[in-house]
């Protein structure tokens, strides 16, 4: 009778056909065989991301639906008719609720099978990346349009046409990306409390940046106890409608619910990048605002950190540091990220060590007339965008996920800075972990062991494996596509080798981790420690450039000229360079493939495509690689294009 009911619709019925026809025109658009997206994305995340940010769509609809499917009770007595009865209008509501489900269902299948035919397409995908993508549509799909289809029977049940209405406009704005920008301002002026209540509402996506592959859609179980929340707060709103006879259930519901909502708001470590006050990178300014970071080198070696790490949703961990080098009675300056709550501080022999700790610094005292020689740190907590929880792990060698030596700062200028930290100093790790995990760090009979300046983990969606020579650590579908990455790196390569400058065992040397993470300070495109490279995602010629950068860190003139003939001399970007700069000097960068600050602006850049356009490559590329040669050359990047353009005139 409910279907039948739902049939004789006519209007609504019309509504969802069209509905599932402007779904398929905007799914195909984004991930059918004439996607602009997906021509030029390089894996299928992009469209996958793309697809599930307009999930607030069948959530309005399923909230529509689901109380004009329901309304017919109150607009025909009908809770009169079916209340006496046993139990006769729940069970009126269930098979509506029933029929809801499998219109969730539906609708789900429908964005799946798009974003099936993305991976199958791009290729890449793996078998955790489709059980992440799996918990995503059920997370942000087909869950959100079960609660919204809850919230719409509830609505008919207890509330008239224009109140219900209003109310469903109300619920897609809080859902929406909207309101999850105005909650992020909200966050900025102090109502952080007020804004995180707000985020119950937003069950939809809301990510729209491009996703983190090597952690991979927020499926963490914090998010289900959101949706577990509405389930259960409308269960016992329904229950209350349908005027059943015992109403212990409903307090029951509504009990359980409000310890959901409380398993929500403690959820530990986890990489939030959708708007709203719980954005990770957002907390961080406004906490190291408050809070600035301080940068003091140690005054004294840590020879050795035995590390033992438990990752849950949260991070616990015990460091056991010999340090040397120290004066009787000095005290010890130590870095632990301030996210890590230190729940003992001891020495050798497990005497309490007394210390201050102001955010992420600590000064550690020895007992009078005495010398610190060992310290033993227990701690716990989340470490922000370094994050450890059971879905992923980013903990780089550098950030203060164990107490580094000295005071080091750990953010700069709205980003996170990565540096290599101290000497070389023996480390050992013992760590648990529920999700696949890569190490810096060579096997051992217990864990891991050897002698580096600090170790990376990373851990989630990832794998190691050669690829051009090099063994690399990254995002599985970042490592599908490592051919593409490493042939952008060895042509930029190719093109210092012409000027003079060998790279090519570069990033062959030792294991290469790249990580998709995007906030580093300048976006510095890698770090060297002792016994590993940690780099961030394409273009992956930033890294050959940065090799430059060092080779010529002390001729900063030159480096400009430098960067400038690569880019006409890197096959990749020759064609782009040709178009734009030689001899016509357009005053607009190439898309993409100019970094102006390396170059040195364009009044580096214009000159010497006029000089290519006068003289030819070849003779310009020889003076530019005896101009880089002879050290005693100190003439500026502009005083020698200019020798170049006189020399051609004359």
């Amino acid at each position: 009778m409910t279907v039948q009911r739902f049939r004789k619709k006519s209007l609504l019925f019309a509504g969802i056909l069209s509905l599932a026809a402007a779904h398929f025109q905007c799914l195909s658009y984004l991930g059918g065989p004439f996607s602009k997206y997906a021509v030029e994305a390089v894996n299928p995340s992009m469209v996958n991301a793309m697809t599930l940010s307009y999930s607030l769509v069948p959530f309005l609809f399923c909230l529509f639906i689901g109380y004009e499917l329901s309304e017919g009770i109150r607009a025909e007595n009908l809770q009169e008719t079916w209340g006496p009865a046993q139990n006769g209008l729940g069970r009126v509501i269930a098979a509506h609720l029933l029929v809801l489900a499998g219109f969730a269902l539906l609708l789900t299948l429908q964005y799946g099978a798009y974003n099936i035919y993305a991976c199958i397409r791009y290729q890449g995908a793996t078998v955790g990346y489709g059980l992440n993508l799996l918990g995503a549509h059920l997370l942000y799909l087909f869950l959100p349009c079960l609660v919204a289809s809850c919230m719409g029977t509830a609505l008919a049940l207890f509330a008239g046409r224009y109140t219900a209405y209003g109310v469903m406009v109300l619920i897609g704005y809080l859902s929406s990306s909207l309101f999850a920008e105005l909650l992020e301002a909200v966050n900025v002026f102090g109502g952080r409390a007020a804004g995180r209540l707000l985020t119950l509402f937003t069950l939809p996506y809301q990510d729209r940046m491009i996703l983190d592959e090597d952690y991979g859609f927020g499926v963490e179980g914090y998010r289900l106890f959101r949706v577990a929340f509405w389930l259960l707060l409308l269960a016992g709103l329904l229950w209350l409608g349908c005027r059943l006879r015992r109403r212990w259930p409903a307090l029951l519901c509504g009990g359980l619910a409000l310890l959901c909502a409380g398993g929500f708001f403690f959820r530990g470590s986890a990489l939030v990048r959708e708007d709203g006050p719980d954005r990770t990178s957002d907390v961080l300014y406004l906490y190291y605002s408050e809070n600035p970071a301080r940068d003091q080198p140690a005054d004294f070696t840590v020879n050795s950190c035995d590390l033992k790490l438990k990752i849950t949703d949260r991070l616990k961990g015990m460091a056991a540091l010999t340090v040397e080098k120290n004066e009787v009675g000095a005290d010890c300056r130590f870095t632990l990220y301030h996210g890590y709550k230190l729940t003992s501080l001891t020495d050798g022999a497990g005497n309490p060590l007394d210390y201050k700790r102001e955010g992420d610094y600590l000064t550690v005292s020895p007992p009078a007339g005495e010398r610190l020689e060992q310290l033993v740190f227990q701690y716990r907590g989340e470490g922000g965008l370094s994050y450890s929880n059971r879905q992923a792990v980013f903990l780089p060698a550098g950030f203060g996920y164990y107490p580094l030596e000295g005071w080091v700062p750990l953010y700069e200028d709205y980003e996170v800075p990565f540096a290599a930290v101290g000497a070389e100093k023996d480390f050992t790790l013992q760590v648990s972990s529920s999700c696949p995990l890569e190490v810096s760090l060579p096997p051992a009979e217990k864990g891991y062991a050897g002698r580096t300046q600090g170790v990376t983990l990373l851990g989630g969606l990832v794998t190691r494996g050669d690829c051009g020579g090099m063994e690399l650590v990254s995002a599985s579908l970042s490592h599908q596509m490592g051919t593409l990455f490493w042939d952008e790196y060895q042509s930029r390569v190719d093109a210092a080798a012409q000027l003079g400058f060998d790279f090519s065992q570069k990033l062959k040397d030792k294991p290469v981790f790249l990580t998709d993470q995007s906030d580093w300070v300048d976006y510095t495109p890698f770090v060297e420690f002792s016994d590993h490279y940690l780099c961030r995602v394409p273009p992956m010629r930033w890294v050959a450039d940065e090799f430059v950068h060092q080779a010529l860190a002390d001729a900063p003139e030159k480096e400009k000229v430098a960067q400038t003939a690569i880019l006409l001399l890197d096959e990749r970007t020759r064609k782009a360079f040709e178009v734009n700069c030689v001899g016509t000097g357009l005053p607009e960068p190439m898309l993409g493939v100019i970094d102006l600050d390396r170059c040195g602006g364009w009044e580096v850049v214009q000159p010497f495509g006029e000089a290519v356009f006068q003289l030819g490559e070849e003779p310009v590329i020889a003076q530019v690689k005896a101009y880089l040669a002879d050290g005693t050359d100190a003439r500026t990047a502009l005083e020698f294009l200019n020798d170049l353009r006189r020399g051609a005139e004359g």
